[in-house]
């Protein structure tokens, strides 16, 4: 019984202890003769809560200073001028107040300009333009930072090149800075692509070219990525050496190649699949040809391996007729001037089996019989 009653007399302690702490926290009333606030407040600024004493009443019965929160202070920071700042207490909604005087901002001034002012054209600027710092001044309250997301900053024309000037709007004043933005004056070609030399029908191989482009002082050179289609001039089916012109933001830079003109075709191995039963389809697997090729200067030259079977076309084959010797004629794909020759059989029998994944193409228009080209 005895331990009932220390618990309950326990708890009862707990609570009154609880109450006490509460009522500590409740505001019973605002002393309205002991509101102190700034009698000077600069314009477009907010109070600072810390500046404002309010001695207050509470519920148990003990005087301390109120804690003024942001939201409790209202007063137009816009208008210049006397004011009267309303303090409306969040507990019991009791409203006190005092006067203060609203200074008028006077100028804006740009005290250090942003680390970076010269821009490639395109390029964004760093919305809170590092470094950057503006000052306003209040009559007799003097200067002060202002924070620039309080700011409206207007100007940069990133896809205009040249000598820009950038505003800063705040409360209806205005101060700027200037920046540079630069175009590229030029490209280099650092590195050559690797493949300098092509035999017609080819495409452009761009591997290894290396090209920066230039943008004066301050800012430094930087590699270009270049794709075919910055780069024009380049024919496969003409001759000689060719001038090809890269272009990139405005700017050009030249290379030159060579196309070799295909000029004959050697057949050095027919494919692996000669034989044909009625109805199977035709093998190009195990051909070999290469082709020789005139330059710019009439000089001939053997190609460098053999030419790829998937470049290659072929006509002459019917699976449905049944004899020796059928001719199979072979060109490179937009080249039928130029050919090769070489023979099939097609038997009569079931077709029980069919190649497996053989390496085909597809039938085209017969080459022009006008052609100096040996044949088998």
């Amino acid at each position: 019984m005895k331990k009932v009653l220390f618990l309950i007399c326990a708890v009862v302690l707990i609570i009154g202890s609880v109450l006490t702490g509460c009522k500590s926290m409740q505001v019973d009333y605002l002393e309205e003769d002991s509101v102190k606030g700034p009698e000077h407040v600069r314009q477009y600024n907010p109070i600072n809560p810390k500046e404002i004493t309010i001695w207050a009443m509470y519920k148990d019965g003990k005087r301390r200073v109120y804690s003024v929160s942001p939201s409790e202070i209202t007063f137009d920071s816009s208008r210049p001028g006397p004011q009267t700042v309303r303090i409306r207490g969040a507990f019991n909604r009791q409203e006190v107040s005092f006067q203060t005087e609203v200074v008028p901002l006077n100028r804006l001034t740009v005290t250090s300009p942003p680390k970076k002012t010269l821009f490639k054209i395109g390029e964004d600027a760093d919305p809170a333009w590092p470094g950057l710092e503006v000052r306003g001044t209040w009559a007799q309250l003097g200067d002060s930072v202002i924070p620039l997301n309080t700011c409206e900053i207007t100007g940069h024309m990133k896809n205009q090149a040249g000598k820009q000037t950038v505003t800063i709007a705040f409360g209806g004043l205005r101060t700027t800075f200037d920046i540079d933005v630069r175009s590229m004056s030029g490209m280099q070609i650092v590195d050559l692509p690797k493949k300098y030399d092509y035999y017609q029908g080819e495409t452009l191989d761009l591997a290894g070219l290396k090209v920066t482009g230039l943008w004066g002082d301050g800012i430094p050179n930087e590699d270009l990525p270049i794709t075919i289609a910055d780069v024009t001039g380049f024919n496969t089916n003409n001759r000689g050496i060719q001038r090809l012109t890269v272009s990139k933001n405005g700017r050009t830079v030249n290379f030159e190649v060579q196309v070799w003109s295909l000029v004959s075709l050697d057949l050095e191995k027919p494919p692996t699949k000669t034989d044909y039963v009625a109805g199977q389809q035709f093998d190009l697997t195990g051909i070999l040809i290469k082709g020789t090729y005139m330059g710019s200067t009439n000089s001939r030259k053997e190609g460098d391996g053999y030419i790829d079977v998937s470049r290659l076309r072929y006509n002459g084959y019917d699976p449905n007729r049944v004899g020796d010797q059928q001719r199979i004629t072979v060109w490179i794909d937009g080249l039928n001037a130029i050919y090769v020759n070489f023979f099939v059989n097609v038997k009569t029998a079931p077709v029980s089996t069919t190649p497996s994944n053989p390496v085909t193409t597809t039938p085209s228009n017969p080459p022009s019989t006008n052609t100096n080209q040996n044949k088998q």
